[in-house]
Formats: C-alpha cells, structure tokens, sequence
C-alpha cells in the first residue's frame, strides 16, 4: 500500500486530507437526511425513514477504506498518521451527528486493528490471517447485537490487505467491502425479520 520511495518525497498536507474527509462525511449525511424524508423501497427493503441509516452504515467503512488506503499509497510513518488523523477528522464532524455515532467507533477500531497489526506483525505478513479476520468481522457485523462493532471491524483488514497491491486488487478489495456491508445491511434482516433496515 505504501510506495515509500513515492511518498519520502511528497510533502505532507494534513488540511487537504481533512477537507476530502469532511466532504465525504458531508455527502454520506446529505443522501441520509434526503432519503429520511422519502418513501424509496425496492421489495422488502425501505431506505426512508431509518432505513436510511444504512447509508452510513455502508458508506463510512467504504469512505475510511478509500481514504486510508490513498493516504497509506502517498505517506508514510509520522506523515501518514497525520494525514490518517486529519481525514478521519474530517469525516467524523463532516458528517456531524451521524460521525459522532458511526464514523468515530468505526475510525478508533479501524485505527486499533491497523497499530495493533502494523506493531506486531512478522517481516513477512500472513494475508491468510488477515482474510480470517474479515470473515470474523463479517459474521460479527451480522449479529443483530453487534451490528456496528462488526461493521466497524470491516475496514481495517481490508486496508492491510491493500498494502502494496495493484490498484486493480485495491478496487476489488473495496467492491468486496461494499459486497459485505450491503449483505449485512439488507440481506441479514430480511432473513431474520423480513424486512431491511441496519443491524442493531
């Protein structure tokens, strides 16, 4: 994910990191509040009303995804963690309130799954490991009880597994997260309940 040859030589920018993360955080709370006021159902599923809250729920694990990885591909070490610290920011009161009830749980997971691997990871990384720990992740988000703390735990090996990898995988990787949320937003409830709606 990094290329430190790239990234030694570009400049650190911590305000232009957090103004992206504050107009994707501004966005995801735009289409939220405009589809809280509409009556869009596709079958079984009602995104009005608080079936709109999926928005968040699948847009802030794919925004810090993105963000992260794109940070992590132009910095590196103190430069990173201030560009990773001014995004999430940004995200977080961008999209004020819903950042204080989503977008930060799902930022400090993310930020203890990637310090606690980066730390105490082997020279060579066991990306075996880091597919174990998303399925966990996604059979934890699919939980009616833990529904954000599993979702919050769908980023962060996501972006370990995007490190040093051909943009073509980054997207797959991002598309595979999309995949994910949007099962466990949708499909996991209208298992259940038979209807749609984020897990809780």
């Amino acid at each position: 994910m990094r290329s430190q040859s790239v990234a030694a030589t570009r400049p650190s920018r911590p305000w232009l990191a957090f103004i992206a993360g504050g107009a994707i955080g501004f966005a995801i709370l735009l289409v939220t509040q405009a589809l809280t006021e509409t009556r869009v159902a596709f079958g079984p599923w009602d995104l009005g009303g608080n079936g709109a809250l999926a928005v968040p729920f699948i847009g802030f694990p794919l925004a810090i995804y993105g963000g992260w990885t794109f940070l992590a591909d132009r910095y590196d070490d103190r430069d990173l963690l201030i560009g990773i610290a001014s995004f999430s920011t940004g995200l977080i009161l961008g999209s004020f309130p819903f950042g204080l009830f989503f977008a930060l749980p799902m930022v400090l997971i993310t930020a203890a799954v990637y310090v606690t691997w980066t730390r105490g990871r082997s020279v060579k990384r066991s990306d075996r490991l880091l597919w174990i720990a998303f399925a966990v992740s996604v059979v934890l988000s699919a939980l009616p009880a833990l529904g954000l703390f599993g979702a919050a735990l769908l980023p962060g090996s996501l972006i370990l597994l995007a490190e040093d990898k051909s943009p073509g995988v980054r997207i797959a990787l991002g598309s595979l997260l999309v995949v994910a949320t949007v099962v466990v937003v949708f499909g996991v409830p209208a298992l259940l309940f038979g209807a749609s709606g984020p897990a809780s």
